[in-house]
């Protein structure tokens, strides 16, 4: 998985906001468990097709799909599609340093 930061106050002249694309390859591993962190998250998906699990409420997703992870829910997104999974993320902070991740299935 990659990350680009496109909003982050450590980076932009920003706060309140980060926000960032992230892409899962097409044959990424599907992680038994998945993170944690205590801030609500927003994922736009942009292109490919896949699926979510937040909680445990699994759902397929494609472009277009937004899925609402609030503060705390293990969640996951995994591509078991035939192109690169990009989506959009948002997190209600100021950097993205200052979101604290947890691996519950440890890591």
């Amino acid at each position: 998985m990659q990350w680009w930061t496109l909003v982050s106050g450590d980076c932009t002249a920003s706060n309140q906001l980060t926000a960032g694309i992230a892409e899962i390859p097409v044959g990424a591993d599907i992680p038994e468990r998945g993170h944690t962190h205590d801030a609500a998250e927003i994922y736009y998906f942009i292109s490919g097709a896949g699926f979510m699990s937040v909680d445990g409420e699994v759902a397929r997703v494609s472009a277009g799909d937004t899925v609402f992870i609030p503060e705390g829910a293990e969640h996951f997104a995994a591509n078991d599609g035939s192109e690169p999974l990009r989506l959009f993320y948002v997190f209600a902070r100021d950097t993205f340093s200052d979101v604290h991740y947890e691996f519950p299935g440890g890591m």
